[in-house]
């Protein structure tokens, strides 16, 4: 019987020895196998980019934002922090808030007279709480700048939104330039409204006669009558700031005017 030698093996069915290859060669297959594993595993987390939980996947930079339908056709949206009983008119009713780059206080006072023909036609203008057909006659006498009657031609120098175009003017007979001041909160101010309204009707009289060329080109299109003062008094008081909630309650209590029959 030969005696057993670790260095030899044997098949199952065979009786015919075979040698083991040597220890040295084992190690080296076995080496080798283990850094073809290695090789092939997935790269660790660490060497990963961190991303927060919860963070969005980084996307290209998105095409340049398309214009609303308001911002394309300049009709209003509300995009001020301003709250007078004016500003919830104007919000509404969708009423052109301020003038374009390049555009007068005209053209901007067009616009507003074309939307309030369009909401008067369909009788759909909403005055807000607060606001009556005198005050809303009193904005159109406001804004008008051509006629024979009922012509403020306000806006040439206080024109929306803030009701001051920031330039200095002659108003008075002999006078000097004077800041244009705003129309704003002249509550606050404790502006006697009546008494410069009174006072600007005899400058564009002055004016329109010749007596005073000095006095700005914009009082030679006036032409109002003492008859209009109530009616410019009570949609000036519309320019005082109200809070936030009254605001709110402004809008909410917004109701149709019967424009149905003639107005003015």
């Amino acid at each position: 019987m030969t005696p057993h030698n670790p260095t030899l093996s044997c098949c199952n069915d065979c009786d015919v020895p075979r040698a083991l290859p040597p220890r040295g060669i084992r190690w080296f297959f076995a080496a080798g196998f283990a850094l073809l594993l290695l090789i092939q595993l997935p790269t660790r987390a660490e060497d990963k980019p961190v991303r927060r939980q919860g963070a969005k996947t980084p996307v290209a930079k998105t095409q340049k934002r398309r214009k609303s339908i308001e911002e394309r056709t300049k009709i209003h949206r509300l995009s001020t922090s301003k709250r007078a009983a004016y500003d919830a008119f104007v919000y509404v009713n969708r009423i052109p808030e301020r003038a374009e780059e390049g555009e007068s206080a005209e053209d901007v006072a067009g616009r507003i007279f074309g939307r309030l023909e369009n909401q008067e036609g369909r009788v759909l203008l909403k005055l807000p709480g607060g606001m009556n057909r005198q005050s809303y006659l009193g904005f159109k006498t406001f804004l008008r700048y051509e006629g024979k009657a009922k012509v403020g031609n306000c806006a040439a120098c206080h024109a929306p939104a803030e009701f001051t175009d920031l330039k200095t003017h002659v108003v008075t007979k002999g006078g000097s330039p004077k800041p244009t001041p705003s129309l704003r909160n002249l509550k606050k101010r404790k502006v006697d409204i009546t008494k410069v309204i009174l006072n600007k009707i005899a400058a564009s009289r002055q004016k329109r006669s010749g007596e005073a060329d000095e006095i700005d080109d914009a009082y030679a299109k006036m032409n109002l009558s003492k008859q209009d003062v109530p009616g410019l008094v009570a949609y000036l008081n519309l320019l005082n700031d109200v809070s936030d909630s009254e605001f709110r309650k402004l809008i909410l209590k917004a109701r149709l005017l019967d424009t149905s029959k003639d107005i003015e």
